[in-house]
């Protein structure tokens, strides 16, 4: 009896032990069913579990972008500029010891119309050439203050020139080494058979430019991004006459693609407003596509209008310059605007790469980069 009570009590173990044993596998393979079902494991095959790598966080997308922007007018450091700034203790500084009042911690990019050149003379300034010909020149020494400020200059005047085509080369280049962008050219048209020796210039027969503006931006993750986007900029000098087709043309061609700003130099010198001529041709600016029509040469502050919804003004006056015999000389005006993209749909990244490409060498190949790219032009409230 013993022996048969011990066999069935072994059996009964043994039974219960199968039990848990059983228990165990059902519960092991129910627990990786789970975790495979629920992404902890996946399997190649049944042997070799591979662990799931998380999803990446998707790139931060800009929900708003805008820069603020100073345009400034006639800009000039020659001739009795600089006969005060070498007599003041401030030296090179003198001309731009003001400027602070305006808050330039508070803009993203000034932009100005420089009238005259920048070629090296040994010192050698303010002489009977510029006092009594008006053939200007500033000295380049001056770039190392004025790059605090301003960023781009517009060189479509009728002074730019005053050096000859190696002088105006000179002025590109000392800008360029000082980090500020330039556009425009002093000629009047691309056929200006007067100025015979710029005709081989490519580069200065074009009165339009791509300068990279920087722009910041709201993310959605909420950080900010600057982002560096190309703009249209371009001259029109017509201090002598009217701009050629061929200029307002290539105007055309930069707004199909960038939003475009355009600094014409000329109107009748100081008169209080505008005449026919320039309002004419300025709003066929306008109508051929310019974001705004920011003019100087008159050296007094003129009219402005608002056409078709832009902004055109006709004279923002004298921003640096030596004229003190009266008031309107001396005073001047500047635009303060806030640009705002719609950043709806748009790639800012793919707008980005081009504008530092665009800034690593500024050249013509620039609106050749935005054209290839293929991307739909921005939209911008001013």
């Amino acid at each position: 009896m013993r022996r048969e009570e011990s066999d069935l009590n072994n059996k009964a173990i043994s039974g219960r032990v199968g039990l848990l044993i059983l228990l165990f596998f059902v519960v092991a393979g129910a627990t990786m069913g789970g975790m495979m079902l629920f992404g902890g494991v996946k399997t190649d095959n049944d042997d070799n579990p591979v662990a799931i790598e998380p999803e990446p966080e998707p790139d931060p997308v800009a929900v708003s972008a805008e820069a603020r922007l100073l345009f400034a007018g006639t800009t000039f450091w020659g001739r009795d500029t600089n006969s005060m700034a070498r007599k003041s203790d401030l030296g090179i500084n003198y001309p731009f010891s003001q400027l602070g009042t305006l808050n330039r911690q508070d803009y993203d990019a000034w932009i100005m119309g420089l009238e005259c050149p920048l070629v090296e003379k040994g010192g050698v300034h303010n002489n009977a050439e510029e006092q009594n010909l008006f053939k200007f020149n500033c000295d380049p020494d001056y770039l190392a203050e004025a790059k605090k400020w301003f960023d781009v200059a517009g060189l479509g005047n009728n002074h730019a020139g005053n050096q000859g085509l190696e002088g105006l080369r000179e002025t590109r280049q000392h800008l360029a080494e000082n980090g500020i962008q330039y556009f425009g050219t002093p000629k009047r048209t691309a056929n200006d058979t007067r100025d015979t020796e710029y005709r081989n210039d490519e580069k200065e027969i074009s009165n339009c430019s791509i300068i990279i503006l920087p722009v910041r931006a709201k993310m959605d993750k909420g950080d900010d991004k600057s982002y560096q986007i190309p703009f249209g900029f371009c001259s029109a000098h017509g201090v002598y006459g009217v701009p050629g087709d061929d200029f307002l043309e290539n105007m055309k061609t930069f707004a199909k693609y960038v939003p475009t700003i355009a600094m014409p130099h000329m109107g009748t010198e100081y008169k209080a407003s505008s005449d026919t001529l320039r309002e004419n041709l300025y709003r066929k600016m306008i109508d051929y596509g310019v974001e705004n029509v920011i003019a100087d040469h008159p050296h007094w502050v003129q009219n402005a209008e608002a056409y078709n919804g832009k902004l055109i003004t006709y004279s923002l006056g004298n921003f640096m310059f030596d004229q003190m015999r009266n008031e309107e000389v001396a005073r001047s005006a500047a635009i303060d605007a806030t640009v705002k993209i719609d950043v709806d749909g748009v790639d800012m990244d793919a707008w980005n790469t081009i504008g530092e490409k665009c800034l690593a060498q500024q050249d013509g190949d620039c609106l050749d980069m935005v054209k290839s790219a293929n991307l739909p032009k921005l939209k911008l409230t001013w």
